[in-house]
Order: structure tokens, then sequence, then C-alpha cells
């Protein structure tokens, strides 16, 4: 029986579908529908690591439509207009408790093998190259230069081609790798025991992998999104049409915060924070032709907006060694990392042409991009794009970035085309393998 009316059921949803001229025309509408919460509250354990202590409250939920028409023509066009989907959320915050391991040793005994990797690999190396000149020798090397010499061991190649360290032997006890002249940063050395074939003073062993108390603050002030949206598909037996126009459309967040907090210390908590986020689509319109089974976007445009994102760093990362470097690189100053603005504009036409702007501002960066494309819809999208007039420009604010980018020329024996203190780069050709004007 049940898969009788299953099969009846599949018949009336095919058959109400289905494109016969003798449809009836018809209409549809309706005010308003929509879903609302106000003043929720909730108390009680949040998950298996928690210090069953958790809260949840939020001041208003509400998700809906407003002027929902929908019209049907002959069997030949659908035209739906939709005022939504409407959401607003006020006032919601969660705090909680959990017992996690101390994410800040972990980062700092990470930062801290990383600055000694190179080191690392060369006494790894270099043990190998002992027991290889000990086995062929019958003794000990004396020195660091009697296995170059006999070539049990390539100055030439990774990792001994780093001018930064040198490596001094005292066999059978220790092997130490020592900071030189041309070393920028503090002192520093490793010594590698002979006996037990370990590092006996790594920096890392120094952050005890403990588990702490973390509190997690994370509060929203309001979220708003409203959109007002029109969609018409027409239909014949040939060709499928369906056109979608965003009139307005607007997503905004305002105050929104994360506050992780380690064993009650709110000198070492570290804060997210995005104080006004918005994506506004105004006036994007979207056409898919379906002719003979080819389904193609026609046109469509939009423009995309982030604001104000903020990260402060605790005290404790700031420390360290690496942090230091990277947040004077940057101009950071107190631990505040912050993008002030991102923006991304889009208009593509005629399935052939499109115009790309985007824009990223920050106290140590700022880069605008304005890119012309063709497209070849029978392409995969990677492949389908052919840049023509697009230019990237680059300017550094920070002196920190400025010497990273000129060391990275340096490095690459390249020389970035600038007007003034920009860097400007043109770009012509197909996007998976441009052709870049201004790379020297």
């Amino acid at each position: 029986m049940n898969n009788f009316l299953k099969q009846i059921f599949t018949i009336l949803l095919i058959t109400s579908f289905s494109y016969n001229q003798e449809y009836p025309n018809g209409a549809f509408s309706l005010d308003r529908i929509f879903f609302q919460l106000n003043s929720l509250n909730i108390k009680g354990d949040l998950g298996k690591d928690s210090l069953n202590n958790g809260a949840f409250s939020l001041n208003l939920l509400k998700f809906g439509f407003d002027n929902i028409n929908l019209t049907n023509k002959n069997n030949s066009s659908i035209e739906l207009i939709i005022n939504g989907p409407n959401f607003d959320l006020e006032d919601m915050e969660i705090n909680t408790n959990y017992v996690f391991p101390n994410y800040y040793n972990l980062i700092l005994s990470d930062l801290s093998d990383r600055r000694y990797e190179t080191p690392m690999d060369g006494l790894e190396i270099l043990e190998k190259a002992i027991d290889a000149f000990s086995a062929k020798k019958g003794k000990y090397p004396k020195t660091y230069d009697e296995l170059i010499v006999n070539s049990f061991i390539n100055t030439s190649r990774y990792p001994f081609n780093q001018s930064e360290w040198s490596y001094h032997l005292d066999l059978p006890i220790t092997i130490e790798a020592i900071t030189t002249s041309m070393y920028k940063y503090e002192k520093k050395n490793l010594i590698f025991d002979w006996k037990s074939k370990r590092i006996v003073n790594r920096e890392s062993n120094q952050y005890i992998k403990e588990d702490v108390n973390w509190n997690f603050i994370f509060q929203i002030q309001d979220i708003k999104q409203h959109f007002l949206s029109d969609v018409k598909i027409n239909m014949n037996p040939d060709q499928y049409n369906l056109e979608f126009y965003q009139r307005k459309g607007k997503f905004h967040i305002n105050g929104v915060s994360i506050n992780a907090i380690p064993n009650n210390d709110i000198f070492e908590q570290t804060i997210f924070k995005l104080n006004d986020l918005s994506l506004e689509i105004n006036d994007l319109f979207l056409q898919l032709l379906q002719h003979n089974g080819e389904p193609n976007i026609q046109n469509g445009k939009g423009n995309f907006t982030l604001k104000n994102f903020e990260i402060k760093l605790p005290p404790k990362l700031l420390v360290d060694e690496t942090m230091k470097r990277i947040t004077q690189d940057l101009g950071i100053r107190n631990g505040l990392i912050r993008i002030r603005r991102i923006d991304f504009t889009f208009h593509f036409y005629d399935n052939e042409f499109g115009i790309v702007n985007a824009s990223f501002i920050s106290p140590f960066l700022k880069i605008s991009l304005n890119a012309q494309m063709s497209i070849d819809a029978k392409k995969s999208l990677y492949k389908s794009i052919e840049l023509f007039d697009t230019e990237l420009r680059i300017s550094p604010i920070s002196y920190g970035v400025r010497d990273i980018i000129r060391q990275w020329e340096i490095d690459n024996d390249k020389n970035l085309n600038r007007e003034g203190p920009v860097i400007v780069l043109e770009f012509s050709g197909p996007l998976s393998s441009p052709i870049i004007i201004g790379l020297d």
C-alpha cells in the first residue's frame, strides 16, 4: 500500500510540473511569513569537554519573507518577486568554559622549532655523515672541515649552504650548531649529545604541554540581512531561461567579538573583532540560458565590502622573537592586527566579457586590482578566462613590508616596476599562465 501511494504521489508531482498548453493562468501572493524568538536564555553543559557552566542568550531572532508574489502565464513563464530571505539577530552571547591544551605554549613551541629548523636538519645529516666517516676511517672526524674535505657533506647544498649557522665537533661528546655574524637576531646555539643522540637544550622543551581552563565568549551585537529579488522563468519545448535580478541585498554584522581567555587571565586573552562587516549585492542580474541542454550565465554584477577586522594578540605571544619580527615588519603596535577594508566588485556581460575591481586596505599594505577579461563558456572556469588591460598596484606602507618585497627581489633576481613607491604590474593572456609586464 505504501509503495502504491508513493507511485501515485510521484505521478501527480510529475504531472503538476508538466508543460502542457492547457495549464491555466494563476497567481499567488503572500504579504509576510516569518519566525521569531525573543529573550532566549539557556544554561548548562554545552559539550563533553565543558565545565558544565555554559550560557547562551539571545535577545531577538527573526527570519522570514515579505511580499511574495508568484504568477504563472499559460505554461510559458513563471514570475516570482520575493522580498527576502530577511534575517535579524540582536544581542547574542555564548559564554562557556573548556579544558583544552595551552595553545599559546603549542604555538610558541612550534615557532621555536621553525627558527631552529636549519641547524636541526644540519645536526641530523652530520650524525649520519660522522657514522659513515667513522665506519670508513675507523675514527671520528676532528673537525667539521674534515667532513667537507672527505666529501661526506656538501656545503653548496642545504642546510650547510646557510651562512647564518656554523657547526663545531667535539666528539665523542657533542656537536654544536652556533649562529654566525650573518644571523640578524639574538644569538643561538644547539647542542647535540652524541651519547644519547638527542638535542639537550632545545628551546621548545621549555614550553609545558599542559591542559588549562579556557573561557570562550562569543558575542554578536546585531546581524541584519535584507534581500529583494525578482525571478523569471520562461519555458518552451526547446529553450529554458532563468533570470534572477537581485535589486537590493545587504548583509550587515555589527559588533562581533570572540574572546579566548586562559586560566581567567584577561591580560593574556586573544580577541577577534568584526566591528562593522557588510556585504552588499545591488543590481545583481544573472541570466541562465539552456538551449539544447547547454546552460550559460549571461550577465551579472555585484559588490562585496568587508570593513574593520581586528585581531588582538596576547602579550605572551608578542614576546616571541618571530612574532616580534612579524609585528615590526607590518608596523603593528600592541599586538593589534587590523584590516580596514576589503572591496570586490564584478560585472560580466554577454557571456563573453567581465570586469573585476578589488582593493585591500590595511595600516601596512594597500593593494588595488583593475581587471578586464574575456570568458569562453565552453571551457572550465579557470581555463576559460583570458586577461587584458589588467593592472595590479601594490603600495607598501610600512618599512618592514618594503624590506620584505625588496628582499624577495634580491633573492629571485627580479625588479618590480614602480611608479614612485607604488609597484605596478600589468597582466594579459590566459589566467592559468598570464604574461606579467613589470616583472623583470
